[in-house]
């Protein structure tokens, strides 16, 4: 197998949890004006999603170490797209639930998959430039899926936003049999690795920890972001659409500087770079919000400043979080992205359930989440990277 073909393998896995979410994302007012739902019932198909994609990874890492990944990957893509075509067929609101929790299980496998596929194939530092490339190539889907979900819905309809969900899946699993060979196969006898032993890793728990911080500070900015713009600010929905463009181009610019980094510095120090740069985002943010001029600007500035940092986080934390373990590189995966889904929930419902107004809850978040990655950047990942026997 040539490396383009696990280039463009790994950026269509990792993306399948991006075109899920976000190409699914103008389709929600239509779907709940068809269907006679809320906003909040409507909203809870994407929260299913998430969960569904949180907690099926502990499921999807043992079976990717016990059969191997392309399997696993085969029958995760099989999933996606069969719950993707299901939420485009239906008309009922019970099943387009059940499908979209469906989806996420299936992207779970992929996302799993692709992490595991990078440690099998690319050691050491050259795994976190692997991951930077390929999170770039899927910042780059990111960025297009909102607009052509958009246009899918406002002229076919919002059943045509989910068929296309179903063909970048069917796609994907195309790719997938023909240019993937498996790069890992365990039989049962010899499976293992209990959690514990992830968790005791240094490397793993911090790493986890800084790529879980960073893209809680994403996710609230989504969750809050079109009550501010949009309600506050009297943006267009057609306008608010290109801030989080704006911030994915941000976070793709940051994988391709966090790859260069990489080639001259250590992770940690990486690491730190990535930090100044999401602690600017946060701390600028506030110090303008807090100023007279309060607009657009004084938002969206800082929060693609604290994106291009994110693009340095994502890297070195979730392929640094699996790089300790080559022979359970599923289980690392999968206990890593739980952790990571998890925080980022945790802090969503936080930001959902706040007293505040829109704007003073994004602003106080993501300078609290910004200070807890500068420590995390600045105490806890030169320590992880500490060479064995070091004390200082």
């Amino acid at each position: 197998m040539r490396a383009p073909s696990l280039g463009l393998i790994l950026v269509l896995l990792l993306a399948t949890q991006t075109v899920g979410s976000d190409l699914y994302l103008p389709a929600l007012p239509q779907i709940a004006q068809e269907l006679g739902r809320s906003s909040g019932e409507v909203q809870s198909t994407l929260t299913a999603f998430v969960l569904a994609f949180g907690l099926s990874q502990l499921a999807a890492g043992p079976i990717a170490d016990r059969y191997g990944r392309r399997i696993t990957l085969l029958w995760g893509l099989a999933l996606y797209t069969a719950a993707a075509l299901t939420s485009a067929l239906t008309s009922d609101f019970g099943m387009l639930l059940a499908s979209r929790t469906a989806l996420g299980a299936g992207a779970a496998a992929c996302v799993v998959g692709a992490r595991a596929l990078i440690r099998d194939s690319y050691p050491g530092a050259s795994g976190l430039r692997v991951m930077a490339r390929s999170m770039g190539g899927m910042a780059a889907i990111g960025a297009c899926a909102p607009v052509l979900g958009g246009w899918a819905a406002q002229t076919l309809g919002w059943h045509a936003a989910n068929a296309a969900v179903a063909v970048f899946g069917a796609l994907a699993w195309l790719v997938v049999y023909w240019r993937l060979a498996d790069t890992h196969v365990r039989s049962a006898a010899t499976a293992g690795g209990a959690l514990r032993d992830l968790l005791a890793a240094p490397q793993f728990l911090y790493s986890s920890l800084l790529a879980g911080l960073s893209y809680s500070g994403a996710l609230v900015f989504l969750l809050l972001s079109p009550f501010i713009f949009i309600e506050h600010f009297g943006m267009s929905r057609t306008a608010y659409g290109v801030l989080p463009a704006a911030c994915t181009l941000s976070f793709l610019c940051g994988t391709v500087l966090c790859r260069q980094a990489l080639r001259c510095w250590s992770v940690p120090h990486t690491v730190r770079i990535g930090a100044c740069l999401s602690l600017l985002g946060g701390a600028s943010q506030l110090l303008l919000w807090r100023s007279p001029w309060h607009s657009v600007w004084t938002l969206a500035v800082p929060q693609c400043l604290y994106m291009l940092g994110h693009g340095f986080h994502q890297p070195c934390g979730q392929a640094g979080a699996v790089a300790p373990f080559p022979a359970n590189a599923g289980r690392a995966a999968a206990l890593s992205g739980c952790i990571i889904t998890g925080l980022a929930f945790a802090a969503g419902q936080l930001a959902s359930a706040s007293n505040w107004p829109p704007a003073e809850t994004l602003v106080a978040c993501m300078a609290g989440l910004s200070a807890l990655l500068g420590v995390t950047a600045f105490g806890a990942i030169p320590r992880a990277y500490r060479p064995a026997g070091a004390t200082n």
